[in-house]
């Protein structure tokens, strides 16, 4: 059996070490770094090139574990990254899955979750463009985790027939980085085929290959909310 080679990225030293006896007992696996911070963390993947990263949301020094992800995913680290959390799940759950992770557990909680989805090595499957209630949800959530880490958000609008809708959805979608937000959903009093809304929430101003947005607002010149930012890029369409 291969061995499976698995880096731990956590500030606390006494969840470290109870994570870590509880992954000695797994056969066939071998931790070989061990990391508090976001700069240790990402030396530690280059280096040792792991199959697997544990990597907690809150690190030392204010250092945050969703932009240790972003940052692996964005120098082409294929391997599974699983986000560990003691906050709300649900809050961030979404937002880590976006940006590429390939699992989310709550540490006292679903450890042993963990631990099977280690041994699975399951992916996700690539969710398809999400309606419009999911996509405010996931917008907001993304707007606060922006706001928190200083990053920056545009959201992107375009609303057309159906079909052509469908296409760039797709296309949206499949182009999609780690982070990026893909909606599709037919407008409020729209009739037959027209008025279908395609909306695309993204880390920077990155716009569609396909065709330039309608309607477009940034974070924070246009809002602060996912609503407020949707409801400013809809306005230009």
């Amino acid at each position: 059996m291969q061995e499976l080679t698995v880096v731990l990225v956590e500030d606390s030293m006494t969840i470290r070490r109870q994570i870590l006896q509880r992954l000695r007992r797994m056969q066939g696996l071998r931790v070989v770094g061990e990391a508090p911070d976001e700069a240790l963390a990402l030396a530690l993947v280059a280096a040792t090139r792991p199959d697997a990263v544990l990597l907690d949301l809150s690190l030392a020094d204010g250092g945050s574990g969703l932009q240790v992800l972003k940052q692996l995913r964005r120098q082409g680290y294929a391997g599974q990254v699983h986000v560990l959390s003691h906050q709300t799940p649900e809050a961030y759950r979404a937002a880590c899955v976006a940006a590429g992770a390939d699992g989310f557990f709550d540490k006292a909680e679903e450890l042993d979750g963990l631990l099977q989805a280690l041994a699975g090595g399951t992916v996700p499957q690539p969710a398809a463009p999400m309606g419009r209630e999911e996509f405010l949800v996931r917008l907001d959530q993304t707007a606060l985790l922006a706001q928190r880490d200083g990053g920056d958000l545009t959201v992107q609008a375009w609303r057309m027939a159906e079909a052509e809708a469908s296409a760039l959805a797709l296309d949206l979608q499949a182009a999609a980085e780690a982070g990026d937000l893909v909606g599709m959903w037919r407008a409020e009093g729209a009739v037959g085929a027209e008025g279908v809304v395609v909306a695309h929430a993204v880390p920077d101003e990155t716009a569609s290959a396909n065709a330039p947005p309608q309607g477009v607002a940034r974070l924070p010149q246009d809002g602060f909310s996912g609503e407020a930012l949707l409801a400013r890029a809809l306005l230009g369409v």
